[in-house]
């Protein structure tokens, strides 16, 4: 699925304050050429770079990893000795995430792990800075769920596509999103903007990006 060319306002933001370098462009047209989405523009990469750098992240944990696009653009915000665990569970994505990543000039500071995010998140018992959601719709409560208890007092959750390709401030969903997609990224942003817990805000972006600091 090749992005439709991006608004006006959008391309001069790219253009002016988030220019791709030539590696980050290669990977971006190489997964649009083969109709494999990428779920940030670089515009929400150097949102997130700027968020890491003000909030000193040294860690990170990527729900969703895909072609490796917005892994690198987080990487190369974090301190040298910062780490980013990123999760996928399609094989052929893992595959062009892996290259994409021993290629870049941050694999040192990436652990890819691959499985289902469901289970292999039941294995992590870290803590971290920054939880980054960007993976399936309908289980985005499901990640929450786990973030809550995994992000530290301070740090930040963050959650793409959250405004579920314009569905999530409808009452019925179109038919091409699942009901239970729309159920979850409700309550996703839903329990988010609750103040005694966050300071939080949602981001009108391309796809909305939800983003939480833990109280």
């Amino acid at each position: 699925m090749r992005e439709l060319a991006p608004l006006p306002r959008i391309q001069y933001i790219r253009d002016l304050f988030a220019p791709e370098d030539d590696y980050l462009q290669a990977i971006r047209q190489d997964l649009e050429g083969n109709e494999f989405p990428i779920q940030v523009g670089s515009e929400e990469g150097k949102l997130l770079q700027l968020l890491i750098r003000m909030n000193h992240v040294q860690s990170i944990l990527e729900i969703g990893t895909h072609g490796a696009y917005s892994t690198i653009w987080m990487a190369r915000a974090l301190p040298e000795d910062g780490k980013i665990i990123t999760l996928e569970n399609s094989p052929s994505r893992i595959e062009r995430a892996r290259n994409n990543i021993a290629s870049s000039d941050v694999a040192h500071k990436i652990t890819l792990i691959e499985g289902d995010a469901v289970d292999t998140l039941n294995a992590i018992n870290d803590t971290f800075d920054l939880i980054f959601i960007d993976a399936d719709k309908i289980n985005y409560a499901n990640y929450l769920d786990w973030a809550e208890t995994h992000v530290k007092q301070g740090g930040l959750i963050i959650g793409d596509n959250t405004y579920l390709f314009e569905n999530v401030y409808k009452d019925k969903p179109d038919n091409n999103v699942r009901p239970a997609a729309h159920r979850a990224m409700k309550e996703f942003n839903q329990r988010l903007a609750d103040s005694t817990k966050y300071c939080s805000i949602m981001l009108p972006t391309k796809e909305g990006l939800t983003i939480a600091q833990k109280l």
